[in-house]
């Protein structure tokens, strides 16, 4: 099956990080052409100017191609690490005492101990006896036993080397670093400017933490201002789940420092309880970290790899994303290509697909009350395609979350809300002429749809507004496509 073919046909979306090595002649193009729905920028590794340029780089490979690709600017956030260490690491081992200080570079072993420096000016304020502290990505497990002034005194539980620079969690304590750093700032003032689709929020803790970040993006213009992507990465924010998914535009199950904080154990169940949010809430969620990890460095991925994005799949997320594997792998073709033929074969109903009814809308909510209806008219009219046509991408994101396992084909005369719907499960876009009138903005979808293939002549339902406005959407109605 062609690239091309493949991607109309496949309704869960691919999300992948780019790097330097996409700037190469045909990188990037190659990994549009292999099923790239959203292009990830990791503001962590962007130095100034490569957002600015990594954007123009896809906004000029996206022209004339059939589906828009979306940019995600992600965030870096506050990242805690030990601090550089004589020799450049340090072995722990179990029994041995830590004294651990807020600062950047480590002292090594004094007195018996080894002393490390851990990049986090509130350590001392927010750390308390009986925390525990993870080094490394969890692998290496601390116990604090008591404060001073100056030093957190800590035990190891289970002991490792750790290197400079390694990560530093704390799985059960109440962190008051902002969710915004001043690079992270620089790297937003950036990327509005560049014009990307979805900002994504690292160290998420609270709902005030993304009404912050949209006051800053307040100043976009409405129609290229980007959605707030929300990491699920920490305890608190899947304790304040729900009001996380109503303040945010998405979600992100950051599987990396969360199975860190909650333990890997529970990495599932908690993936599965952000998947349901989105439901609730009618918002896009990306499935992130390590789902073809082990194709950075080999050409197919491994049995285990394959269930777990077919998982995600089947528990409806909208996006499963790629990381090392296409921002610095050895295979960054095949794990897109990977990727897109385990999603789609995950979608056929007869591999356990099953789509599972959205949650009733809030009252007064008009846009999901008719996308709810919609959707139920689908069903008994046995509609071949939902057709939308929106202004601010919002009623595709309401009918999306049905999960009707129909296509959804939304109109809209703005080519950035295009961009943000390629992150939408199900859901094709195109777009029309801006006209004077519904009737005319439906004859030009109509010229659209009666060339798609399986729709001239068929039964349709379609969204629409009595006017061409963001937040009309008040009128659904069963049709044939002109044959």
């Amino acid at each position: 099956m062609r690239h091309e073919d493949q991607r109309a046909r496949r309704a869960t979306r691919i999300v992948a990080t780019i790097a330097a090595n996409a700037e190469k002649r045909g990188a990037l193009a190659a990994l549009l052409d292999a099923g790239v729905d959203v292009v990830r920028l990791n503001g962590a590794h962007c130095r100034p100017g490569e957002i600015t340029r990594r954007v123009a780089l896809v906004r000029r490979l996206s022209r004339g191609r059939r589906a828009p690709t979306g940019v995600l600017l992600d965030l870096g956030g506050p990242k805690i690490r030990v601090g550089a260490l004589p020799g450049g690491s340090a072995s722990l081992v179990s029994g041995q005492s830590v004294e651990l200080f807020p600062g950047g570079a480590s002292v090594g072993e004094s007195g018996g101990a080894v002393r490390l420096a851990v990049t986090y000016p509130a350590l001392l304020e927010d750390i308390e006896p009986g925390a525990e502290v993870r080094l490394d990505d969890g692998r290496i497990c601390l116990r604090v036993r008591t404060c001073s002034k100056r030093t957190l005194f800590a035990t190891v539980e289970i002991g490792g080397s750790v290197k400079s620079g390694a990560g530093v969690n704390f799985p059960n304590s109440a962190l008051s670093a902002p969710a915004l750093t001043a690079k992270d700032r620089r790297d937003l003032a950036e990327g509005l400017v560049a014009g990307v689709d979805f900002v994504g929020l690292s160290f998420v803790r609270s709902p005030a933490h993304v009404a912050q970040l949209r006051r800053l993006i307040a100043r976009v213009a409405p129609e290229r201002r980007p959605w707030i992507v929300s990491k699920i990465e920490r305890k608190e924010a899947l304790a304040a789940l729900d009001e996380l998914a109503a303040a945010s535009d998405a979600l992100m199950v950051a599987r990396g420092d969360l199975g860190v904080e909650i333990g890997l154990a529970s990495v599932p169940r908690a993936q599965r309880e952000i998947l349901a949010a989105g439901r609730r809430h009618a918002v896009p969620v990306i499935v992130a970290t390590q789902m073809l990890e082990s194709m950075i460095e080999n050409q197919t991925p491994t049995r285990a790899e394959v269930s777990d994005v077919a998982g995600a799949v089947h528990d409806g997320a909208d996006a499963v994303m790629l990381s090392g594997e296409t921002a610095v792998g050895a295979w960054p073709v095949q794990a897109v290509q990977a990727m897109a033929e385990i999603a789609l074969a995950a979608e056929v109903p007869e591999a356990g697909f099953v789509p599972e009814e959205a949650p009733p809308p809030k009252a007064g909510d008009f846009a999901a009350v008719v996308a709810r209806a919609a959707a139920e008219m689908a069903r008994e009219a046995c509609a071949a395609a939902m057709v939308v046509y929106t202004e601010s991408g919002r009623t595709a994101r309401f009918v999306s979350k049905n999960l009707l396992s129909i296509p959804v084909i939304a109109f809209t005369s703005r080519e950035t809300v295009r961009q943000k719907l390629a992150l939408l499960r199900d859901v094709r876009s195109f777009r029309v002429p801006e006209t004077r009138s519904v009737e005319a903005m439906v004859r030009a979808g109509d010229a659209v749809l009666s060339r798609l293939p399986g729709l001239a002549g068929a039964v349709v339902v379609e969204i629409s507004g009595a006017a061409q406005a963001v937040g009309a959407t008040n009128t659904v109605r069963v049709r044939r496509v002109p044959g």
